[in-house]
């Protein structure tokens, strides 16, 4: 019986470790390909030999499947009509080229809303802000037809899932910046809650499929990706037909006034007493932070997770998990530690959103390489130090305090076309394929 119960015992804990095995490297299976998904990483990940991916990176990414999760009552709506505009494109045409001239659409876009409103603090003129309205409709209607238009081609790659959600990534300042735009919520903490939630938000989803192995993009049948994509456009056209200053500077009570006097009376002194612009962003907060809510509970309740026999792995899983998002939080709260009238807002956004955009993309490689992902992300150094600075030397003068978020801004933007590069060209290597040409690449 003591044998038998010793037996049982061991199995039991082979079969408690499974989900780790990938994780650990036996004795002379170092080349072998495993997941290190699970893998506890603190300050460094671990060497690779060339590039930014490992062989066995290389070779998950080779045999990545895309795995979305449901799609939403719009979704199926508009597939028909996405799949007649990507039947309009040349069968010449990379489906990578189809991912890059919507981001151009953004670029454009970004960069008009850059001259007319520089801080967010101004409106800017109307056909700026429909001009900014259209190039989301265009920039997410041609984000859904890059898929169709690799099916259609037969060129469908890992590449495409990097390249798509890469553009994600860092269109999402175009979005911050439409919005505060139109808003004027520049030089506040409006702001940086606007940022940060919606960053923070991204980059939670690209961390739950690498825990997952599934993309989240809806929370049921009716708010998804392409709801939010295409409210955003239609309130951006909707809001160069308006007063936006009168508008958006009314303070709730004004606004809530047609409801009567016993509505009012119910409602605390500061949400009448904030203008509708604020009242606006607290509430992205709390949808948000909702979000963020169920990414985090679909992760730490997830089998590859939460399965096993004994409460002290899960718990160490979990941990893992969480640890991960260390490193984004931590670039949340230096951006709030930041005076609003200490620097620019538009520098700080910059700085903040490249940094976040190049951790992101590293999180969206290393998920499909199914790479341990490490908790102290080195990257992330410069901005936090920056921060720091700006806060705690009362000598830095704002023209000293811009000039350095400006330096650590073409720093991030080096570092982040650097990363890009190195790392298209090794899944292009390792693929046999062109980033942007449907012709196969001819082994050297």
């Amino acid at each position: 019986q003591y044998i038998a119960f010793n037996v049982q015992y061991n199995i039991m804990a082979d079969n408690n470790t499974m989900n780790d095995a990938d994780a650990r490297p036996e004795a002379g299976d170092e080349d072998k390909p495993r997941d290190e998904t699970l893998t506890s990483c603190l300050i460094f990940e671990p060497p690779v030999k060339t590039g930014n991916i490992s062989l066995s990176g290389l070779h998950f990414i080779a045999n990545h499947k895309y795995r979305p999760s449901e799609y939403t009552h719009l979704d199926n709506l508009l597939n028909p009509m996405w799949t007649y505009l990507t039947e309009l494109l040349p069968m010449t045409m990379a489906p990578n080229m189809v991912t890059t001239i919507g981001g151009l659409h953004c670029g454009v876009a970004y960069a008009i809303l850059w001259w007319y409103s520089p801080d967010f603090d101004e409106s800017p003129p109307d056909w700026v802000v429909m001009l900014a309205g259209w190039c989301t409709i265009a920039y997410y209607t041609l984000d859904c037809m890059d898929g169709k238009q690799a099916r259609r081609t037969g060129s469908s790659s890992p590449l495409g899932q990097l390249f798509d959600h890469g553009f994600d990534c860092i269109c999402t300042l175009f979005f911050m910046s439409t919005v505060g735009s139109y808003l004027m919520i520049g030089g506040t903490y409006w702001y940086i809650l606007l940022q940060t939630t919606i960053q923070l938000a991204f980059f939670m989803a690209q961390w739950e499929e690498y825990h997952t192995h599934v993309l989240p993009h809806c929370a049921g049948k009716w708010c998804g990706v392409s709801e939010t994509n295409y409210s955003l456009g239609i309130i951006a056209v909707v809001n160069s037909f308006l007063d936006r200053v009168a508008f958006y500077h009314r303070p709730m009570e004004q606004v809530l006034a047609p409801l009567g006097d016993s509505v009012l009376k119910q409602l605390p002194a500061v949400v009448k007493e904030l203008e509708l612009r604020h009242f606006l962003m607290a509430s992205w907060g709390v949808m948000g932070a909702i979000l963020m809510a169920l990414s985090l509970k679909r992760v730490m309740f997830h089998p590859r997770i939460a399965s096993g026999s004994y409460p002290h792995e899960i718990r160490k899983r979990r941990l893992n998990a969480l640890s991960k998002l260390a490193t984004p939080l931590a670039l949340c709260l230096a951006a709030f530690i930041v005076p609003t009238n200490a620097v620019r807002t538009r520098y700080l956004s910059v700085t903040l959103g490249l940094a976040f955009s190049l951790i992101t993309k590293k999180m969206i490689v290393f998920s499909m390489a199914k790479m341990a992902f490490a908790v102290v992300q080195w990257d992330a150094v410069p901005f936090l130090l920056a921060a720091l600075w700006i806060r705690f030397d009362g000598r830095l003068s704002k023209m000293g305090a811009d000039f350095m978020l400006g330096a650590t801004c073409l720093w991030y933007a080096f570092r982040l076309l650097r990363w890009t590069n190195v790392t298209i060209n090794q899944i292009c290597g390792k693929l046999g394929i062109y980033c942007f040409r449907l012709k196969k690449r001819k082994d050297d």
